[in-house]
């Protein structure tokens, strides 16, 4: 992948192992990079605030980093906002909307991760576009093994969920759309699985009508693959703010930073587990909380969901109460506890995923004041 000056640098995912410490399989005396300009020396490791500002941006993630300019510049410093695609113990490199800048982590001023872009009017769960929150939510149930065509996401993960084992078709595959699918349809046959595609649009979209699933239609795929819950799942959206807070009378929530295995246990009986798989799924975004609630009497949980943690947003996966705990409030008083969480962390703007055909879900996330921002479906052939 060439820098800005059309030099090689790290790819998106090669970060080094020394970015907040000193290199041990490298002199400590470098010198210039030579694919920058700017007549900078930066020793390797060394541990400026530039460094230690730069050490928690997550790489793949829209970041806004304050520069200090060189010596004759007009202005003091300057923003750069943009994907972070890499980084190493010297430098990062970011890919703005008009070019891609390597930046020296040493003059850094301030940096952090930030929401994806807004793109329409609205509260801030409706200004970001489809494609955005698309590659948001996929951050936030990441699956074990991915590829990419272009900017479509290809994710691997031993059957575990469609989420994490489908294409995501997003913008500019930067093939053809035949040849784009035929790298696809190979990716996956060479991890011995069925090709998956998930294909999104506007409330009411006919998928039929999208170049992509005309051409996969031709090839024997299916809308909705055979499955009723794959033909339109929605994604709902709303203010954290919004939604009920809990009360004294709310049964205790704890919320775990890390998987524990009651929490798995209880998991599985909602959906059925991937030995490997589905640890490596839950645990694998950037940051995530696992919420239950446990039964006073037995101590065993009784409701459970996983809040997925983004910059400005947070995302609810797999809201469970158990049977016999059903209409009780529990599963509003799990949603409650992770909108607190979500408004105490700044993330304004929430996500969730459901089936249109399960009409109870859907009325009860409207009744916590979340809306429909875009759907979904899968296009694969009912073999899988």
């Amino acid at each position: 992948m060439p820098d800005m000056n059309g030099e090689p640098t790290h790819g998106p995912t090669d970060e080094t192992n020394s970015d907040t410490g000193p290199r041990t399989d490298s002199p400590t005396d470098s010198g210039t990079d030579s694919g920058t300009d700017s007549g900078t020396s930066v020793a390797a490791g060394t541990d400026t605030p530039g460094h230690r500002l730069t050490a928690g941006l997550t790489i793949g993630n829209r970041v806004v980093v304050r520069y200090r300019l060189e010596e004759g510049e007009g202005a003091a410093a300057t923003d750069f906002v943009g994907e972070l695609v890499a980084r190493n113990t010297d430098f990062l490199v970011v890919d703005t909307k008009t070019e891609r800048v390597k930046l020296i982590r040493a003059d850094v001023l301030a940096a952090k991760d930030v929401p994806p872009p807004a793109s329409r009017a609205g509260r801030p769960h409706e200004r970001v576009s489809a494609d955005d929150l698309e590659k948001l939510m996929a951050k936030g149930w990441q699956a074990v093994d991915r590829g990419g065509v272009g900017d479509w996401v290809l994710r691997a993960s031993g059957g575990f969920t469609g989420r994490a084992n489908s294409v995501l078709v997003v913008g500019d595959p930067s093939l053809p759309v035949e040849r784009a699918i035929d790298f696809a349809e190979k990716w996956y046959a060479d991890r011995e699985r069925p090709a998956i595609f998930q294909v999104h649009g506007e409330t009411g979209f006919d998928a039929t009508e999208q170049p992509t699933v005309a051409a996969l239609l031709e090839r024997g795929y299916v809308v909705g693959g055979g499955h009723d819950n794959w033909q339109r799942v929605l994604v709902m959206t709303g203010l954290s703010a919004a939604v009920p807070p809990l009360t004294e009378q709310s049964a205790p929530v704890t919320a775990d930073a890390q998987l524990q295995l009651d929490w798995l246990t209880a998991y599985g009986e909602q959906r059925s587990i991937v030995p490997g798989a589905t640890e490596a799924v839950l645990t694998g975004s950037d940051g995530q909380l696992f919420l239950s609630v446990r039964d006073p009497d037995t101590n065993t949980i009784i409701g459970l969901a996983r809040l997925a943690i983004h910059p400005g947003w947070a995302g609810i996966f797999g809201l469970w109460v158990h049977p016999d705990h059903r209409r009780t409030g529990l599963a509003t008083t799990i949603v409650s506890a992770a909108a607190m969480v979500a408004r105490e962390n700044n993330m304004p703007a929430m996500y969730l995923q459901v089936s249109e055909d399960n009409a109870a879900g859907v009325a009860f996330w409207r009744d916590l004041g979340f809306t429909v921002h875009h759907e979904y479906t899968y296009v694969a052939k009912p073999s899988a």
